[in-house]
């Protein structure tokens, strides 16, 4: 994978762990899935996305100068094309629920859904459309 671009899968529990787990784990219990995948981040900036299969439409094609990403999928499955703007490195992963995926400035990006998805999106820094830059890695 490239430098600029981390992605790994968080541990599945299938029961409450005997004392607290504050982040990186999904915890299944009878009640539902827990997942305290972030804690004490200064988070600035944080979005819902859904991903809809069969659209042949990408989300993203663009990179940041400032803005790292953090994204959590939540359901489903994205295929994420990468590319640092400074090298010309390219990269694909298809990623699934319970990964997380780390973009650093000047990583251009872009996901299309495998299946219907969703995940979450968190950054220290607000958004700012100024900050957006648009550049092609996927077409439909």
């Amino acid at each position: 994978m490239l430098s600029k671009v981390s992605i790994r899968s968080l541990p599945v529990l299938e029961a409450p762990p005997s004392a607290p787990i504050l982040d990186g784990v999904r915890i299944r219990m009878a009640a539902g899935e827990a997942a305290p995948v972030f804690n004490g981040g200064p988070w600035r900036f944080v979005a819902y996305l859904e991903f809809l299969p069969g659209t042949g439409a990408w989300r993203g094609n663009h990179y940041h100068e400032k803005k790292r990403e953090y994204f959590y999928i939540i359901s489903g499955s994205v295929r994420g094309v990468f590319e640092d703007v400074d090298s010309g490195e390219r990269a694909e992963a298809v990623l699934s629920a319970g990964d997380v995926v780390v973009i650093e400035p000047r990583c251009a990006h872009a996901f299309t859904a495998l299946a219907y998805s969703q995940a979450i999106e968190c950054s220290p820094l607000e958004f700012d459309g100024s900050d957006a830059y648009p550049r092609v890695v996927a077409r439909g």
